[in-house]
């Protein structure tokens, strides 16, 4: 395993990620089925191709991207938890993860910063009102990283209660879908390389 220190969303941490499975596709992962298919095709597909990234962004995401560090001076102070930022993780030639924070050898957090909408039904109805992909991708990055919890923490300013924070601990039942859904992928992966290299 080994971690780089570059900013997200640079030249270098797309790079990074090529050919890689991530746990920001992790639902697709452990689908094991079309969405993995899908994944894995437009994986090798921006691999292949000599023209630039095509960064895929909307609202939310930019949202996200400019409260993330707010998000996590805020976490910091409300939980003691002084956190390492991590460009990258990478557990093999073929999956890694970018955690938005490392603490010590034993948990990372996960930011999200959801629109007023979304945000207002976590307040109301706790962790389960929160998209099953963002779970997903903490469950990706406990079970690569084999770290004992990971706090997911949800910001938005425009409430009273602008600071969730969700601790999630790792789940068999997910990760062994996980599992499967990562090793199939990787045999996609190699299967095409072995296609282009004939």
């Amino acid at each position: 395993m080994k971690t780089h220190n570059f900013e997200q969303q640079t030249p270098e941490w797309f790079a990074i990620r090529q050919k890689k499975l991530t746990a920001s596709h992790a639902q697709a992962i452990a689908s094991a089925g079309k969405g993995l298919d899908t994944y894995v095709s437009e994986l090798m597909s921006d691999y292949y191709s000599s023209g630039e990234n095509e960064n895929y962004t909307n609202k939310d995401m930019e949202r996200g991207n400019e409260l993330e560090p707010l998000a996590r001076t805020m976490y910091e102070l409300e939980t003691g938890n002084e956190l390492d930022e991590v460009g990258f993780v990478e557990v093999d030639e073929y999956s890694g993860f970018s955690p938005d924070g490392l603490y010590k050898e034993v948990g990372g957090v996960e930011v999200k910063s959801l629109n007023d909408k979304n945000h207002f039904q976590v307040i109301l109805n706790g962790l389960k009102a929160v998209d099953k992909k963002h779970i997903w991708q903490i469950q990706m990055s406990l079970l690569l990283s084999k770290r004992v919890w990971w706090d997911l923490i949800l910001y938005n300013p425009n409430f009273k209660k602008s600071l969730l924070i969700f601790r999630i601990e790792p789940d068999k039942e997910m990760q062994d879908k996980l599992l499967i859904g990562i090793e199939k992928g990787k045999e996609m992966i190699k299967e095409i390389e072995k296609k282009i290299a004939t």
